[in-house]
């Protein structure tokens, strides 16, 4: 089964950093993913699928998930179209089925306690809105066995500055088309227990900053076309470190380059 540009358009949109084992050739038939991350939509026609790094993907077992959620899946694919759709052979919803943990894009409350992971790294994401606006983060967190842990995306306009070495650089995000989106772990339920190292996943939804809810529009003025690009900036408090950490930069490329694509209505 040969790739076509079309769904070489459509990996590089959602630049998936995951672990995947294939042996897909020129001349070969079908290929296998171990690990893909999954975005499960739903047509007009009741028909569930699931959007990936490789194209959609169909399979009774998809039919059987929430549309709108995120999951991890493994397959084989066996057959496919020129426009991105593929039957496959077999797939396997990872995680016991579960779908993965959604954050909430709302500013936690200053009461509760937040816990700084170790590591935080962006594993998937769409400058569209192709997967939803669901942007998929890896972290590695020291906690309490039982405490309930949530993840919270939030866009601060009163906070809208970065460190750049020594120097505090206060940004206009309207004037200056670019953002920066908290992420902070707060403890939502103290029950406490062992201490463990916890490396895990979750999603945040950032829907609202794309349909205005979130107090942020973009400046369409001396744009020449309907569209401009947004780069994104995500800060969070890692443990034992006493500066934020930055994730992204104010460029539309590069491996540490992030953004979201605004159309005008």
């Amino acid at each position: 089964m040969k790739k076509t540009s079309l769904l070489k358009i459509f990996c590089s949109v959602l630049s998936v950093v995951l672990l995947m084992s294939s042996c897909l050739g020129d001349g070969d038939s079908s290929f296998t993913i171990e690990k893909d991350f999954a975005y499960i939509v739903e047509n007009n026609y009741g028909q569930r699928y699931a959007i990936t790094s490789n194209g959609y993907i169909m399979h009774e077992n998809i039919t059987k998930l929430t549309a709108g959620n995120c999951y991890f899946i493994a397959y084989k694919i066996i057959s496919g179209s020129a426009d991105g759709y593929y039957n496959a052979e077999y797939v396997n919803v990872l995680n016991d089925g579960k779908a993965i943990t959604k954050g909430l894009f709302q500013k936690p409350a200053e009461n509760l306690e937040t816990i700084s992971p170790s590591s935080l790294s962006i594993q998937a994401w769409s400058w569209n809105n192709a997967i939803g606006d669901n942007w998929l983060i890896g972290y590695n967190l020291a906690k309490k066995e039982r405490d309930e842990v949530k993840v919270f995306f939030y866009y601060d306009p009163d906070n809208q500055k970065y460190t750049d070495g020594t120097t505090v650089v206060e940004i206009d995000p309207v004037k200056d088309n670019k953002i920066i989106i908290d992420i902070r772990f707060v403890i939502t339920d103290a029950v406490g227990g062992e201490s463990v190292n916890e490396s895990s996943y979750a999603v945040g939804n950032l829907s609202s900053l794309r349909a205005g809810i979130a107090e942020f529009r973009p400046n369409f003025s001396g744009v020449s076309t309907d569209y401009v690009n947004v780069p994104v900036k995500f800060r969070y408090q890692k443990k034992d470190v006493t500066e934020p950490q930055y994730i992204g930069n104010w460029q539309w490329d590069g491996s540490n380059a992030y953004y979201i694509q605004f159309t005008k209505n």
